[in-house]
């Protein structure tokens, strides 16, 4: 065969395969198929030339008579040495023919119409469950945390104003600063409507600026998601397994004189086999595309490739359902007794090794995709997540450690350090900065001076009681002979 051109069947089966027969005098081929052609002989070492040629019509199945139609009609009959087809590969299949190793198995496909979700909560969607439930209770301990805190310190000034000013200016103080109104400041925060805190304490003016990072940050993050969610349609499918198929009142469609045909009539899957009797054949899987979009039919089941190819082109109103039907190995076909199986094997497995297969399947399936739409199903459905928000949790629980630190130095000031700073202002106001701090410093050194006098003196005038035994027994007894 190394002399003789080989034969290589090419089928419209995009993307794997493209024929365009319009306006061109020869056939211009292109597709995944296509452009691996070329490299798996190169890299089989085949020495043969090949030429292409475009052929219309399904896999095929065998006929009463021991014949095959379609693509195993021409590989059986050698009118084709090698195809470029889609060709899921069945025990049937494998015992007239022969094959190359899978290069694809994906199993077969759902194709069904999306359809537009109108909801009346859709100021929900641009966060997760989890996500709202953290943000309110965030809200409610920001509250709480906010209450003790400005509670404390507020307790904690108003004794230290006692101890130095008296209980007039006490009651003066409390009157004109009130308790804020936490709950609405914070609130009011979370809205993007938030001002300056009324209060006095750090302790809680750290903690709102922990929160008003925390609400800008969220806030950002609703508002463009709550965009995008009301300018971008939301779609759904209500076709998602063969479960869902099987409720609905209209019929499905497979292509004809296909694997997958024969799969809902003798599979061992009794959910797919009880299908039967909905399954519609359709020769032409361009006419049963838009039979789902007309809604002539629930959804279109095909091999997991073509289907998703139909889903990436416009009007781009088409979706894959999540469930993956069958096992669906596709192969390359060859004709009976081929000298090529082993080499191609060989070079097929090389090839997957390097990573080119997956470089060509990027090429036709992603980067050839026409709807950028993001799959609803996949793992991000566009609302934010814990996994994506966990910082700016981490944010805020930094902030409130932080405020509650302040608090406690607040705290200490009012106790230890408040009457000796109130004294100091009143000094410098009446004597000047120079003269109230040396007015400080002599009273610092006259008060060390004066406990350390008023030590000794202590211990001249009262002299400790405690003696040793035998000093403490011998004052008595001379005591009492002075008084006989």
């Amino acid at each position: 065969m190394s002399n003789t051109p080989l034969r290589v069947l090419v089928a419209h089966r995009p993307p794997l395969a493209f024929v365009d027969e319009a306006n061109t005098a020869q056939p211009i081929f292109s597709g995944y198929l296509v452009d691996l052609l070329p490299t798996l002989l190169q890299q089989a070492k085949v020495q043969s030339t090949y030429g292409l040629y475009a052929f219309q019509g399904p896999g095929g199945k065998q006929l009463s008579n021991g014949s095959w139609t379609g693509v195993m009609g021409e590989l059986t009959t050698h009118h084709a040495d090698m195809a470029l087809f889609p060709l899921t590969l069945t025990s049937q299949r494998s015992h007239y023919i022969e094959h190359t190793q899978s290069f694809m198995d994906d199993g077969y496909g759902m194709l069904v119409k999306t359809r537009q979700i109108d909801s009346g909560y859709s100021f929900l969607l641009p966060f997760q469950p989890l996500t709202w439930a953290l943000f309110l209770l965030a809200l409610v301990a920001v509250m709480v945390i906010i209450s003790v805190l400005d509670g404390i310190t507020r307790r904690a000034r108003l004794r230290a104003i006692e101890r130095t000013h008296g209980v007039v200016r006490v009651q003066r103080v409390r009157k004109r600063d009130k308790l804020m109104g936490h709950v609405i400041e914070t609130v009011m925060m979370a809205v993007g409507s938030g001002s300056t805190p009324t209060t006095r304490s750090c302790s809680v003016k750290v903690m709102f600026v922990a929160w008003a990072i925390f609400c800008v940050i969220m806030l950002s993050a609703y508002t463009a998601n709550l965009t995008a969610n009301l300018t971008v349609n939301q779609i759904g499918t209500a076709i998602k397994s063969l479960s869902d198929l099987a409720q609905m009142p209209l019929p499905f469609g497979v292509p004809a004189d296909s694997s997958i045909a024969v799969y809902f009539s003798s599979s061992s899957d009794q959910g797919a086999r009880s299908l039967r009797p909905k399954m519609t054949e359709y020769a032409d899987g361009a006419a049963a595309v838009e039979a789902v979009r007309d809604g002539k039919i629930s959804a279109y089941i095909n091999d997991y490739p073509t289907v998703q190819f139909f889903t990436q082109e416009p009007p781009c109103d088409l979706a894959l359902g999540t469930e993956t039907i069958g096992s669906g190995a596709l192969v390359i076909g060859l004709s009976p007794n081929s000298t090529l199986t082993a080499q191609l094997n060989s070079a097929l497995l090389q090839l997957s090794e390097a990573g080119y297969l997956a470089e060509l399947r990027r090429k036709w399936f992603v980067e050839a995709s026409q709807c950028m739409v993001q799959d609803s199903n996949a793992n991000g459905d566009g609302r934010v997540s814990l996994d994506q928000a966990w910082s700016v949790f981490l944010v805020l629980a930094v902030g409130a450690g932080i405020a509650i630190i302040v608090a406690a130095l607040e705290v200490l000031y009012y106790r230890r350090l408040f009457s000796g700073v109130q004294e100091l202002k009143q000094d410098m106001s009446a004597l000047g900065p120079r003269m109230a701090l040396k007015k400080r410093v002599s009273s610092l050194r006259s008060h060390r001076s004066g406990t350390f006098s008023g030590s000794l003196s202590c211990d001249l005038e009262n002299p400790d009681p405690i003696r040793s035994p035998s000093m403490g027994g011998s004052a008595p007894r001379q005591q009492q002979q002075q008084q006989q």
